[in-house]
C-alpha cells in the first residue's frame, strides 16, 4: 500500500503478488477486499482507469459480503476518485455512499477523503454550492477541522469564486500539508495556490504553481484530479503571458501520453489550447478549431472550463468582426459564471466586448452571499 501511494516502481509487482497470495491462501472476504483495493490503487496511479474501477467494484462486493463497513467505504471512496474524471455523476454517488459508511464506522480520515472526492465530483458537474455545503458539513458539522485536506479544498473553492482573502486565510493555516513530503499533499496545496493566484490576476504565479502540480505526474498519474485542473490553468496562464515556448511544452507533455492515459477534459482542453494558438498565429481556420474544441468541452469538461472556452471564442469572433456570434458566446459564459458565482469569469467577460455590443448595465457580483468560505 505504501509503495502504491508513493507511485514506486515496485508497487505493480508487490500488489499483484499480495493479491495472488490472498487468493491462494483463501483469505477471508474482508482481507481479500483490502487486497483488491490496494491493487486497484496501483492501477489507478498507472492510469489504467477502467481496470482500477473493476478492482474497486469487486472490493466493494467482497466487503459487502463480509459486512465490513470500513473496507466497503474505502473501496467506494477509491472508486469515486477513479470514475469522476469520466463520469462525475457516478463519482458523486460513490463518494456520498463512502462518506455514509465512513460516518457509520467513525473513520474520520476516510470521511475526509470521501468528502473531498465528493466535492471534486460536484466541481466537475458545476454544482459548486453543493460542494461548498459538503465541505462545510465535514469541517464544521463532523468536526474535521484538524484534517487539512477538506480545508484546502475549501480554499480552492474560495479561489474559484474569486474570494481571495478567504482562500489566502485558509492556506496560511495549512502547515501540515506544507510540511508533508507526500506528492498528493504537495499537489493539494499547489493547486489551491494556483487558482488563488489566478483569481488575483497573477498569471506568472498561477503558471508556476500549476506547473508544480504537473511535476507530480509521475507519482499521481497525468489524469489525477489535480492535474486535470492544473494543465488547463497552466496553458491559459502561459497564453495570457504570451509565453509560446511554455504553451508548446505543455502541449508536448500531453502529446507524450497515449489517449487513454489522459482524462477526457484534458484532451478537450488540449484542443482549446491549440485553437488559441492558431488564433494567436493568425491561422485561417480558427472557426473550425474553436467549434470542435467547444464541442469537446461541452461533452467532456466542466461548466467552468466551458465558459472560459466560450470567452476565448468570443475574443476571436470579436477580432473577426462577428459581433453577433461573440455576444451570444459571452452571454452563455456569463450565465454559467452567474450560476457558479464565479467572479473571475464575470470579470473576464467584461473585458471582451464586441464593437457593436453594449456593456453590461451593472457589474455583476458573483461573490455576494458566499457562505462558509472564511477560514474556520
Amino acid at each position: 500500500m505504501l509503495d502504491a501511494f508513493a507511485g514506486a516502481p515496485e508497487a505493480d509487482a508487490l500488489t499483484a503478488e499480495a493479491l495472488g497470495l490472498g487468493q491462494d491462501l483463501a483469505v477471508d472476504h474482508a482481507t481479500l477486499a483490502h487486497l483488491f483495493t490496494t491493487r486497484g490503487i496501483c492501477h489507478g496511479y498507472a492510469g489504467r482507469t477502467p481496470e482500477a474501477a473493476a478492482y474497486f467494484r469487486e472490493a466493494a462486493r467482497l466487503a459487502t459480503q463480509a459486512s465490513d463497513t470500513l473496507s466497503l467505504g474505502r473501496a467506494l471512496v477509491n472508486l469515486a476518485d477513479t470514475v469522476t474524471g469520466t463520469d462525475p455523476g457516478a463519482g458523486a454517488e460513490a463518494a456520498r455512499t463512502a462518506a455514509a459508511h465512513a460516518r457509520q464506522a467513525g473513520a474520520r480520515n476516510d470521511l475526509a477523503t470521501a468528502v473531498v472526492n465528493l466535492a471534486q465530483a460536484l466541481l466537475m458537474t458545476g454544482d459548486w454550492d453543493a460542494a461548498e455545503a459538503e465541505l462545510a458539513q465535514a469541517i464544521d458539522g463532523d468536526d474535521l477541522a484538524d484534517i487539512e485536506f477538506p480545508a484546502c479544498y475549501r480554499a480552492w473553492l474560495a479561489a474559484l469564486h474569486g474570494d481571495t482573502p478567504a482562500a489566502q486565510a485558509i492556506l496560511a493555516g495549512l502547515g501540515g500539508l506544507r510540511a508533508s513530503e507526500d506528492p498528493q499533499d504537495q499537489a493539494t496545496i499547489a493547486i489551491a495556490e494556483a487558482f488563488t493566484a489566478a483569481a488575483r490576476r497573477q498569471p506568472a504565479a498561477a503558471l508556476r504553481s500549476a506547473r508544480a502540480v504537473l511535476g507530480h505526474a509521475g507519482a499521481l498519474g497525468i489524469s489525477h484530479e489535480y492535474l486535470r485542473w492544473a494543465w488547463p490553468l497552466a496553458a491559459r496562464a502561459a497564453h495570457d503571458l504570451a509565453d509560446t515556448a511554455t504553451v508548446t511544452e505543455l502541449l508536448a507533455l500531453l502529446d507524450g501520453y497515449r489517449p487513454g492515459k489522459l482524462a477526457p477534459m484534458q484532451r478537450a482542453e488540449r484542443d482549446l489550447a491549440r485553437a488559441r494558438r492558431t488564433a494567436a498565429d493568425g491561422g485561417p481556420d480558427t472557426g473550425a478549431a474553436f467549434t470542435a474544441a467547444i464541442a469537446g468541452l461541452r461533452e467532456h469538461s466542466t461548466p467552468y472550463h466551458l465558459a472560459h472556452g466560450l470567452l476565448d471564442r468570443a475574443a476571436d469572433l470579436t477580432g473577426l468582426g462577428d459581433s453577433k456570434a461573440a455576444e451570444a458566446a459571452i452571454a452563455e459564459a456569463r450565465d454559467i459564471a452567474a450560476r457558479l458565482r464565479c467572479q473571475p469569469l464575470l470579470d473576464r467577460s467584461e473585458t471582451i466586448q464586441p464593437k457593436t455590443g453594449k456593456p453590461p448595465s451593472r457589474r455583476q457580483n458573483a461573490t455576494a452571499g458566499l457562505r462558509g468560505l472564511a477560514a474556520s
